[in-house]
C-alpha cells in the first residue's frame, strides 16, 4: 500500500461471520487501496466455516481477533474500536468491496468538514451502476429511509453533503469520539445499530457527511442466514423479532417525552400494522417475545436515555423526517398489502406535516 502525503493514519475494522469468499474479496480490495492503511483488523464472530483459516493463510499481516462466541455486531465493533491504533477507523461489512480511492476520499471529507462520521456512496455489486444509498434519513416511526436508493449513479450529484444517518455497510468514524459518547449500543444484536448511532451523534451536535466520490460495492449475495433479507426469499422470523425490538428501544432512548406524546397516534397505527403482519405470519409469540425483551432491557434503556437527554443539543424535529414508509424491497408481495401500506404511509405523512412544529 502506497503512502500519501499528509495522510493521517487510518485503521480498518471488519466483523466477519462465515464470510466465505466475500471476506477474502473484501480484504483484497483493502490491500489495493491507493493510500497507506495503518492496520486491518478482522474480528471474527465465532465463524463455523473456514474463513478465519483462509484469512490467516492469505492475509497474515491482518490482525485477526477470534471470538469464542457469536457476540452481537455492536459488541464486536466495540472490541475492534478498542484494539485500533488510529484515531480514524473505517468500519465495513465483510461483503463490501472498497474502490481503490475510497478511503482517501472519506479521509479528506472528514478533515474538510470535521465530521464524526463519513459514509461513502454504496453501489450494488455486481452491477456497480445502481446506488444502494447515499446515507439515510431516520423516519419518525423509528426506522430509516435510504437516500437515492436504487437510482442510477450517473444521474446523482457528486458533491459531498450533510446527511442525517448512514447504514452500517461502510463508514469512517472518529474512534475516540464514538467511544467517548457510548460506543456502539450493545443491546443491538443486528440491524438498527447504525440508526441508533446516527441519531445519537447527530443529537449530540456532530456531523455525518456522505462523500459520493468515495465508492464501495455491496455484494448482492445471500447475506447473513436468518437475518439478511434480499427481497426474494421469505422474510426471516429472527429479523422481524430484532427489528421490532430494536425499533422500540430506539424510540424509548431517543424520543423526548413530548415527541412520544405528539407522535403516539401514528406510532400506534404503525405498531398495529406490525402486529397484523405478525398475526398473518403466525408470529404472535415472536411479537410478544420482542415486547418482553424490551421490558427486560429497561435499565439499559434508562441509562442510555439519561445520558442522551443530559447532553443532546438538537431537537427531535431536526433529526427525523416523514415521507413514504421505509420497507425493504420485496417485503410486500400481495397487491392488497402494498395498497394498504401506501394508504397508511400517506396518512402518517399528513399527520407528520401537521405535528412537526409541536415536536420537542
Amino acid at each position: 500500500m502506497n503512502s500519501k502525503p499528509n495522510q493521517k493514519s487510518v485503521s480498518v475494522l471488519i466483523v466477519n461471520h462465515n464470510g466465505g469468499q466475500e471476506i477474502l474479496k473484501c480484504l483484497d480490495a483493502l490491500y489495493n487501496q491507493s493510500a497507506r492503511l495503518e492496520e486491518i483488523i478482522v474480528v471474527d464472530n465465532a465463524s463455523t466455516d473456514d474463513s478465519p483459516q483462509r484469512i490467516e493463510t492469505r492475509f497474515p499481516e491482518a490482525k485477526l481477533i477470534l471470538l469464542e462466541d457469536n457476540l452481537n455486531l455492536s459488541k464486536a465493533h466495540n472490541i475492534g474500536l478498542r484494539e485500533a491504533i488510529s484515531d480514524l477507523v473505517v468500519i465495513l461489512d465483510d461483503d463490501v468491496y472498497v474502490d481503490k480511492d475510497c478511503i482517501p476520499h472519506m479521509y479528506l471529507a472528514h478533515i474538510h468538514y470535521s465530521a464524526a462520521i463519513v459514509c461513502p456512496r454504496i453501489l450494488l455489486y455486481p452491477e456497480n451502476k445502481i446506488v444502494q444509498c447515499d446515507g439515510a434519513v431516520p423516519h419518525f416511526v423509528g426506522t430509516m429511509s435510504l437516500r437515492h436508493a436504487y437510482q442510477p449513479q450517473e444521474i446523482l450529484p457528486a458533491e459531498a453533503m450533510d446527511v442525517h444517518a448512514c447504514i452500517g455497510a461502510c463508514r469512517l468514524v472518529d474512534r475516540k469520539l464514538i467511544i467517548a459518547n457510548g460506543g456502539f449500543d450493545e443491546e443491538y444484536f443486528f440491524n438498527f445499530e447504525d440508526l441508533e448511532l446516527s441519531l445519537r451523534m447527530r443529537a449530540l451536535g456532530y456531523r455525518i457527511i456522505c462523500e459520493p466520490k468515495a465508492l464501495v460495492y455491496h455484494d448482492r449475495g445471500l447475506g447473513t442466514p436468518q437475518l439478511s433479507f434480499r427481497g426474494m426469499e421469505d422474510y426471516p422470523e429472527k429479523r422481524f423479532f430484532l427489528n421490532l425490538r430494536q425499533r422500540l428501544i430506539t424510540i424509548l432512548i431517543h424520543y423526548r417525552i413530548r415527541t412520544i406524546v405528539v407522535l403516539f397516534p401514528p406510532i400506534f397505527l404503525y405498531e398495529m400494522a406490525s402486529l397484523a403482519f405478525a398475526f398473518q405470519r403466525g408470529w404472535i409469540m415472536v411479537y410478544l417475545s420482542a415486547i418482553v425483551s424490551v421490558f427486560k432491557a429497561r435499565s439499559h434503556i434508562g441509562a442510555r436515555r439519561r445520558f442522551l437527554m443530559k447532553n443532546r443539543i438538537r431537537a427531535d424535529r431536526q433529526l427525523f423526517a416523514g415521507g413514504e414508509l421505509p420497507l425493504a424491497r420485496g417485503f410486500l408481495r400481495r397487491r392488497r398489502d402494498r395498497k394498504f401500506v401506501d394508504i397508511l404511509s400517506k396518512i402518517l405523512d399528513i399527520y407528520w406535516k401537521f405535528a412537526w412544529c409541536y415536536i420537542g
